[in-house]
């Protein structure tokens, strides 16, 4: 086992020792959630970090997903007047599309019951219509380039950021939470613009460990889309990465430790491939920016099936799932402390 490997499963271990306590306050503004894969547990650490983050701080939480996920596990079935598009498309493709309303977010208490008792937490949800806003917005971007305009290639890569901007001084909120979509275009493109830093999942098989590389290249080397891009606004930060996560890693057992050979090995490969790109971490060792979370098993399909943040399920409750009777077993208060530490090292 490599010192780094080592190392991460430490941490891990020691958030389970019941005299541990996670720190308060975020060592960032602004999160994006993002990994150029789907499939990856992401809906599931999405949701439960819009709740941690809520306990925590007055947030903003946006939905820049066109698939909506995070948004139907916080307002299953309901819609809403306003989402994220109404705000993006005018502020970047013009008054064509309307205007940017004056108000956005949702008061996410309002929305689902299982936020109430935490700070004054916000919500813009996502919209479908984001499925064809990236080739909208390149298009804005090649007719600056065009006409040689650096100041219209920088105020549309930073349209999302003033919106945040704006909603979050309106709203007095000290964090925000974006979640992305698995593909690097349009909104997830304007969040890493957004964001001090991004947060990525990465599932312990093959393909996520590929997605991995291919995100913190595309966020670390001169010659990526992203990069070139921003070289093009004049120069703007590439945002930090402030934590790996690492989903579905094969830990059964509610005892410390991970135990999963095949798990253990995705995990180093992962922290191997982290060690490549030192200067987007604010860590010395990379190993510190991990965080491990099982597969959260029953728990997890109950929180994305009925809307329930994991730290809200009680032990020994039972819920209906597609037809299926599931108990929520103790494996619960294992969860909620693997939550604790990812929001801890955040």
């Amino acid at each position: 086992m490599s010192t780094g490997l080592l190392r991460i499963i430490q941490n891990h271990d020691r958030s389970l020792e019941e005299d541990w306590a996670p720190s308060s306050g975020f060592r960032y503004s602004r999160y994006a959630i993002s990994n150029l894969r789907g499939g990856i547990g992401k809906s599931t650490i999405s949701f439960n970090l819009a709740y941690m983050f809520s306990r925590m701080e007055n947030t903003l939480i946006l939905d820049l997903c066109p698939q909506r996920n995070l948004t139907e596990s916080i307002v299953r079935g309901q819609k809403h007047a306003i989402t994220i598009a109404d705000a993006i498309r005018p502020k970047v493709l013009g008054p064509a599309f309307g205007v940017v309303p004056d108000d956005i977010a949702y008061r996410i208490s309002g929305l689902n019951e299982h936020f109430k008792g935490g700070k004054r937490s916000y919500f813009v949800p996502g919209d479908g219509a984001l499925f064809s806003f990236p080739s909208s917005l390149y298009q804005q971007l090649q007719q600056a380039m065009a006409a040689n305009n650096t100041n219209a290639v920088k105020n549309i890569l930073l349209s999302l950021g003033e919106i945040i901007e704006d909603e979050m001084e309106d709203k007095s909120c000290a964090a925000c939470l974006m979640d992305c979509s698995p593909f690097y275009a349009g909104a997830t493109h304007l969040a890493w613009c957004a964001s001090d830093a991004i947060i990525i999942p990465v599932r312990v098989d093959e393909h996520s460990i590929d997605s991995l590389e291919l995100t913190l290249k595309m966020l670390a080397d001169k010659d990526s889309d992203f990069n070139i891009w921003a070289d093009r606004a004049g120069g703007l930060p590439s945002p930090k990465v402030a934590a790996i996560v690492m989903t579905m890693v094969g830990a059964r057992s509610p005892k410390k430790g991970v135990k999963d050979l095949a798990s253990r090995m995705y995990v180093e490969r992962a922290y191997k491939v982290a060690t490549k790109y030192p200067q987007l971490f604010d860590y010395d060792d990379p190993a510190d920016a991990f965080a491990i979370t099982d597969d959260f098993m029953s728990a997890g399909r109950i929180s994305g099936a009925q809307s329930i943040p994991i730290p809200m399920l009680q032990v020994g409750s039972f819920k209906t799932v597609d037809g299926k009777r599931l108990q929520v077993n103790k494996s619960q208060v294992k969860y909620k402390r693997e939550l604790e530490y990812l929001t801890d090292i955040l």
